[in-house]
């Protein structure tokens, strides 16, 4: 294994956290103090109800559409002001979508706000991580539940990892427009509401059953809500703050007979202690809560206002403060070897490979300026990049395209997937065409980016033909702007006449990427 260059474990940020929800778009700004803490700045909210504005045909609407690019438009001034590092992430609405993809496309033209899509699963993981950032959980076996507009994330955590995560279509705005068709509501469509959830939350419970936990926390805007009409209704002044705070069996049930009394939208916005904006959708989401406290026999939940915001910016700064090896708390990571070892890749070649790819990419910085983002990119493709020798060799590179392109990892949007896909697809054979599958639909921006670390991992690849970690360390000189040399040096005395070979082939594609000509030299 080369040694690389120490790189900072943590550097203070500034960085805004958008929640493009089903229901309403949050966002949050914060100075990031340490790896484990920060200093709110600022907060914003608007409600957009995106799930309640996919048409018949499952299309987000042009309406939808202006409304969000003038909230995102608002956070993104706010987010410039501040000199804040915006990262934005769209849940359950956006990912089912017909034309979710268009739909930030068109945001992104308009607003400059990149949207990542996120699975299910990985909206369950960030809501766990922002859960525990904000809670004592860590030594606890945690159920978390957090129901939105379109979906209710499902998680059992320990010691900061997670042992179930799941993703159901079960948000209070889509049950709403399911079930709820009436005003006054109907016993008929409240049954069936009923009914419709127990089914679906049925065979999800009992494998958390299964599992086990210690402590049951929410952390969405149903709970809070369902809260605020507790003390509402019980005439007891409203909490200095809710989180940490409980909400009991007992209540929910109170909160439940209240709900089911007040059968109009119009009586339902005058109960005490509940936002009028949420009076018609909080039926559905006090099923949710309820049907999972029946179930499960739950006795009290901790109410945590932190969740997905806090877990996007924590995740941030895992993503920025973890390098080649990875630790412990890096999923991203951990997701990568996981998926390598399935594939029973060759552990010891993955990472001399690894480690060659990204000590080019360290050296090259002053020639490519790429950001840190795409060293984690290259990191993972050269770690996966034969996943698909376990079909077998004639065409490996685009067996693992498919794989790690159809895959889904903890920690990586589905876009971050296509770019490592990407990079592996041409570590071998030749490089990109403008037509190419997923290589087309990049910008002009990430193709090039693709293509640096294509190249890099290329030549990365042929320093190690021998799969014997013969070369010890690789270093790169720039002699002119329009020539570099690299300095190849041996572990001992062997024979490295096979790698310098290929390597002479693979640095065409290396010297047509940087412009430049590329002499490699072995030096004792």
């Amino acid at each position: 294994m080369l040694n690389l260059p120490n790189k900072k474990i943590f550097e203070k940020k500034r960085i805004a956290a958008i929640d493009v929800g089903s229901n309403s778009v949050h966002m949050l700004v914060v100075d990031m103090e340490s790896t484990n803490s920060f200093t709110i700045i600022a907060s914003e909210k608007d409600q957009v109800r995106l799930a309640a504005s996919i048409d018949e045909n499952g299309n987000l609407t042009n309406e939808a559409l202006n409304k969000s690019i003038v909230v995102l438009k608002k956070m993104k001034e706010i987010a410039d002001g501040l000199r804040a590092q915006i990262r934005a992430v769209g849940t359950s609405a956006l990912r089912e979508a017909k034309n979710g993809t268009d739909f930030v496309a068109k945001l992104y033209k308009k607003t400059g706000i990149d949207i990542e899509i996120i699975s299910g699963h990985e909206e369950a993981r960030l809501v766990y991580l922002g859960v525990q950032q904000g809670l004592p959980i860590q030594g606890k076996s945690t159920l978390i539940v957090d129901i939105g507009g379109g979906s209710t994330e499902i998680v059992v955590g320990q010691w900061g990892e997670e042992r179930f995560a799941t993703s159901l279509k079960l948000g209070c705005v889509r049950l709403t427009q399911g079930f709820i068709h009436t005003d006054p509501l109907g016993d008929d469509h409240l049954r069936a509401l009923e009914l419709y959830i127990n089914t679906r939350l049925e065979p999800v419970l009992s494998e958390v059953e299964r599992i086990g936990f210690d402590c049951a926390v929410g952390s969405s805007g149903t709970i809070k809500s369902i809260k605020s009409l507790v003390l509402g209704l019980t005439n007891t002044p409203p909490l200095q703050t809710m989180h940490g705070s409980t909400l009991t069996a007992k209540e929910i049930w109170t909160a439940k007979e209240a709900l089911l009394r007040a059968r109009s939208l119009k009586e339902r916005k005058q109960l005490p202690g509940l936002d009028s904006k949420r009076a018609d959708i909080i039926v559905a989401g006090l099923f949710v809560l309820s049907s999972i406290t029946k179930i499960l026999g739950i006795r009290e939940w901790t109410i945590s206002l932190t969740a997905l915001r806090e877990g996007i910016l924590f995740d941030t700064m895992l993503r920025d403060g973890v390098w080649l090896q990875g630790d412990t708390s890096d999923v991203r990571w951990r997701s990568v070897r996981s998926f390598g070892q399935k594939f029973h890749v060759d552990e010891a070649h993955a990472f001399h490979i690894t480690s060659f790819a990204v000590s080019l990419f360290d050296q090259l910085t002053f020639k490519h300026s790429l950001p840190s983002a795409w060293r984690e990119f290259l990191r993972s493709a050269a770690y996966l990049h034969e996943c698909g020798l376990f079909i077998g060799h004639t065409g490996h590179h685009k067996h693992t395209f498919y794989f790690i392109r159809n895959a889904s990892l903890p920690g990586f949007t589905t876009r971050e997937m296509q770019i490592i896909a990407t990079i592996v697809r041409y570590h071998r054979k030749r490089m990109p065409r403008d037509n190419d599958e997923v290589y087309c639909d990049f910008d002009k921006e990430i193709q090039k980016a693709v293509n640096i670390c294509a190249a890099i991992l290329r030549l990365a690849v042929s320093l190690d033909r021998g799969r014997q970690g013969k070369i010890q360390e690789i270093i790169v000189k720039e002699n002119s702007s329009s020539k570099m040399s690299l300095a190849v040096h041996l572990r001992a005395t062997h024979d490295i006449e096979l790698e310098m070979y290929e390597a002479a082939i693979e640095k065409k594609a290396f010297e047509n990427v940087f412009m430049c000509s590329l002499e490699i030299v072995l030096e004792q």
